[in-house]
């Protein structure tokens, strides 16, 4: 089978490659072996929050503290820019709201009422615009009966040690008492799909008994695994201002954000293999001829350029043994340090070596196999070395804006 671009990998940065291809009529195709880190979306991305344990107000002017070899010092700090200011178009095609600046970092809140930088918030989450204070004086949270994945507690603790004057009200839904007597937990995802049109209007009146007037609401995201239209209705109803605050991964928003993208790049032509592995890519003259997949078997697949956006460690993008690092697919060069005590620090919370280790890259993104590049193959987003993004609240972003970045360079090729 042939296409024009093959994309290994079917998360945030594999699909943004995948759309930005699609979008210039090439005939592309996505290989996804299943669940992507996209799934545990918080209902924001960032691009770049921290550099060195500092907070950083402007992602943009941050890119020059970071290191050359830095996955966007590679793309150029102009470069990112204009691909951060892409994505909010992009994202709303495919039918996410967002709203954020490269330029200005905000602020979110984590499960537990504690802040961190951002870049993109979807539509209807916690968002401010300074990282010392909270712009509402008084909150109104909202447990649910039975809920699994909100934490109440912490998050009104935390909020009130910032000032904001919080109180707990549990409401019970009638539709989720089936939920709690049926095989499936109260999770997020699961009470999100209970979320019909009458559960909404019933949640937002029982709300309306129970919230003071002027608190802000805050509601754990459980609502919008399809589209944004039942977010919205609450919002309509409510008396007071509601937000939503992230639950613990798998999360509502980012489940919603990986079937928007997927459906929009397939509503472009794309093709998602979903459910496939790319056992391995055989490389001959120094370009990728084919990759084998379990599903295909020997009919093997051919494309004139292949972007692999494979992941970390999490998603075995890379694999680690006693012996090293190494990249599956095409064993691709891999940055990690020889001596195996370099790889890891006694202290937990501090940085972890092993997290900046990963495909190597030249300045045109091309991997290399025992130092000769690939001139045909692309690394893009957590594959890459050199970027620690649990680190620098990067994540999203440095998949986002690689992924974009080399299909760009493939356009103009």
């Amino acid at each position: 089978m042939k296409f024009d671009y093959i994309v290994i990998g079917g998360g945030l940065c594999g699909l943004m490659a995948g759309i930005r291809l699609a979008e210039n009529g090439k005939k592309t195709a996505i290989i996804s072996s299943g669940q992507s880190a996209l799934h545990f979306c918080a209902g924001s991305f960032g691009l770049l929050g921290k550099v060195d344990g500092k907070v950083e107000s402007n992602p943009i002017e941050a890119i020059s503290k970071l290191p050359q070899t830095h996955p966007y010092r590679l793309v150029g700090a102009d470069k990112v820019k204009s691909i951060a200011l892409d994505t909010v178009e992009i994202l709303k095609k495919a039918g996410i709201t967002v709203s954020g600046n490269p330029e200005a970092n905000h602020y979110t809140l984590t499960p537990f009422g504690v802040k961190r930088a951002s870049w993109l918030t979807f539509d209807g989450y916690t968002a401010f615009d300074s990282y010392e204070a909270i712009p509402f004086k008084s909150a109104t949270i909202i447990a649910i009966k039975g809920f699994l994945e909100g934490y109440p507690s912490f998050l009104a603790e935390n909020l009130e040690k910032q000032g904001v004057k919080c109180h707990i009200e549990t409401i019970d839904l009638s539709r989720l008492e089936r939920l709690r007597k049926s095989n499936f937990d109260m999770r997020s995802v699961s009470v999100a799909k209970q979320m019909d049109n009458a559960t909404i209007e019933e949640f937002a009146s029982k709300i309306n008994a129970v919230s003071k007037d002027g608190d802000t609401v805050l509601i754990p995201a459980v609502i919008g695994i399809h589209n944004e239209e039942g977010m919205k209705r609450l919002r309509e109803l409510v008396k007071n201002p509601l937000f939503c605050v992230p639950t613990i991964p798998v999360s509502v928003s980012g489940m919603r954000a990986q079937h928007s993208l997927q459906q929009y790049f397939e509503k472009l032509g794309g093709t998602y293999l979903l459910g496939d592995h790319v056992e391995k890519g055989i490389i001959e003259n120094g370009k990728v001829k084919e990759i084998v997949t379990t599903n295909f078997g020997s009919d093997h697949l051919k494309a004139e350029g292949y972007i692999l956006a494979s992941g970390s460690l999490f998603s075995e993008g890379i694999i680690s043994n006693p012996k090293g690092f190494y990249e599956p697919v095409f064993g691709l060069d891999v940055n990690f340090a020889e001596n195996r005590d370099e790889w890891y620090d006694k202290d937990f919370f501090a940085t972890q070596p092993y997290m900046s280790y990963g495909v190597e890259v030249d300045g045109n993104f091309h991997p290399s196999v025992n130092g000769i590049p690939v001139s045909n193959l692309y690394a893009a987003g957590a594959v890459l070395a050199h970027c620690n993004s649990l680190k620098e609240d990067s994540g999203a972003g440095s998949a986002i804006i690689t992924g974009i970045h080399v299909a760009d360079l493939n356009l103009k090729n």
